[in-house]
């Protein structure tokens, strides 16, 4: 009765405003907000009454919701939303590429490592094989536009809608649930329907935050035909899957669809906010997605074929230079520096596309620094900086900063594998626990990629400089064995004495007798660095740098 009175004293009081202060801002507002509240009444099930109350039917669509998806969300985990980055770059890949052509797809095969291997091991030569590189490359760079087409864009929208459907998944339902009541245990294997009466009214002004959460995540999720075709494709690409599983999948995603547009609606939590916010301008926070899996395909793909180009330049260029080394250094393994060489970049290389890009370089200038300037040259090559008698001063004073280059080369290369020490700038322990971490598919690509940088940076410098210093060494070598020859000499006035010494004698030889192999040296660095170029004849003018074939007569510096 008392209800009754009530409602009839609301019903009066709202005619006599609407007839004398309809033009009033304060009656506009309660008129649509009495228009959003008749529109909820029109659920069926009822979700919310006018006192701002969420029924219980709002807390059994949510659970309804949470035991629908669970087979949806063990797809979507294992698939495109994995926490293992790898399996979900995986299944991205497989995402795209699954519209290709059968041509296109032989097209795409022929990029991989393996195939590209492959073809490069039938090149005659170098040229050739450099010449084929450069033909893939052009090839990829072609092939690569073909994912900026619309079909393409289309494909791209589909993922983004997976990724949506990934997040209804993952809302937290046990906290939202856990206000309509309090003893509910989630569980997979439970009912996916419950009665009504296992969940109690709640006040809305209480869940709001809630309420916003499920709007952010619900507002974007429609699930087509094409969802559940993808959602199916991508549970087939698990294996194991029958076509009985698919129809049950289907029905499933059916099921979850109706709920959101039939039973929840899509304008009814915007309008339940406004009507607790007492607003009927309310508008939550929208957000556009910028989530760009294509490029990011685009990106991926780009780097595994540049990372894949560089490694089959790198074996190309090796496989050209054995010979050389071989004859330089004999057919034992040379060492390997601490930290950085093969056995850690193997390591990344399995794992990603970053890798150490001058191991065998700077392995090869230690070798060279340890086995021949250290032992053999080093002893003669000083007492000439120290007892020789230089007509020149100019040529002097380059003799001594080329001198100098060399003799620090084996202790430059010392501080560098300190690098990879406890606390250096590129912690072997560090890299070794990012690799670690990668492999169980977390992503630390970017934090490996920088002490990678650090790393190739620094080896570059060494390798850059030290050979440019060697290339030097070997010129005024050069010049000053002939020079020898020479009735008087012209670099450095008792330099015949300084041969013949007992202490010197041994260590000249060996570097008279080496000069073909300094000079294979020089042949095998000048595939990583660049030597510069000199002008010859001319006094003052610096050093030659260039390698001379061996034998060859080069004309002393002039005075």
């Amino acid at each position: 009765m008392f209800d009754f009175i009530n409602t009839l004293i609301t019903s009066i009081k709202d005619f006599f405003e609407g007839l004398f202060f309809s033009s009033s801002p304060e009656y506009q507002k309660k008129r649509q907000l009495k228009g959003y509240a008749a529109e909820l009444k029109k659920l069926n099930p009822p979700l919310y009454h006018t006192g701002k109350i969420l029924l219980p039917a709002f807390g059994s669509l949510l659970y309804q919701l949470y035991h629908f998806l669970q087979p949806v969300k063990a797809i979507l985990d294992k698939t495109v939303n994995s926490p293992d980055i790898r399996a979900s770059e995986k299944y991205q890949d497989l995402f795209f590429e699954a519209i290709l052509s059968e041509e296109q797809i032989k097209q795409h095969r022929s990029f991989t490592f393996q195939a590209r291997s492959q073809l490069l091991s039938k090149c005659k030569n170098y040229q050739e094989t450099e010449h084929t590189l450069q033909e893939q490359i052009h090839s990829f760079k072609n092939f690569i536009r073909l994912f900026h087409t619309p079909a393409f864009k289309t494909r791209e929208q589909e993922l983004i809608k997976l990724f949506y459907l990934s997040d209804l998944c993952d809302f937290d339902y046990a906290s939202f649930l856990n206000q309509f009541n309090n003893n509910l245990q989630l569980n997979t294997a439970a009912p996916a329907s419950i009665s009504q009466d296992n969940f109690e009214e709640v006040f809305a002004g209480d869940v709001v935050k809630n309420l916003l959460d499920f709007q952010f995540i619900v507002r974007h999720v429609a699930i087509t035909q094409t969802t559940i075709n993808d959602v199916i494709f991508l549970a087939r690409s698990l294996g194991n899957f029958t076509d009985e599983a698919g129809a049950k999948l289907e029905k499933t995603l059916n099921t979850v669809e109706n709920l959101l547009a039939n039973q929840l609606k899509r304008t009814t939590i915007p309008i339940m906010l406004k009507l607790i916010k007492e607003d009927p301008n309310f508008k939550e926070k929208i957000t556009v997605s910028e989530s760009k899996p294509l490029q990011e395909y685009i990106d991926r793909s780009s780097e595994i074929f540049q990372a894949d180009s560089k490694r089959l330049l790198k074996i190309t260029k090796e496989t050209n230079i054995t010979g050389l080394i071989e004859k330089c250094f004999g057919s034992g393994q040379l060492k390997p520096l601490e930290g950085y060489n093969d056995a850690v970049n193997d390591a990344i290389q399995n794992l990603s596309p970053i890798s150490f890009d001058w191991v065998k370089p700077i392995q090869l200038l230690k070798a060279f620094t340890e086995m021949y300037f250290e032992t053999h040259y080093k002893t003669f090559l000083k007492s000439l900086l120290i007892e020789g008698f230089f007509a020149n001063k100019q040529i002097e004073g380059q003799y001594a900063a080329i001198y100098r280059s060399c003799e620090m080369l084996l202790g430059k290369i010392t501080n560098f594998e300190q690098l990879f020490k406890p606390k250096g700038q590129c912690n072997l322990l560090e890299i070794q626990g990012y690799i670690t971490e990668i492999e169980k598919g977390k992503d630390m690509k970017k934090q490996l990629q920088k002490i990678v940088d650090i790393a190739n940076m620094q080896a570059k410098a060494i390798v850059q400089t030290g050979s440019k210093a060697y290339a030097d060494l070997y010129a005024f070598t050069e010049h000053l064995l002939e020079d020898i020859k020479a009735p008087t000499s012209e670099l450095i006035t008792n330099i015949k004495a300084l041969v013949v010494s007992s202490k010197n004698k041994e260590s000249f030889i060996r570097l008279e007798q080496d000069r073909h192999i300094f000079a294979m040296f020089l042949e095998i660095m000048k595939n990583y660095a660049v030597f510069g170029s000199i002008e010859k004849g001319k006094p003052g003018a610096p050093l030659p740098t260039t390698v001379p074939s061996t034998g060859s007569t080069v004309k002393p510096v002039q005075k």
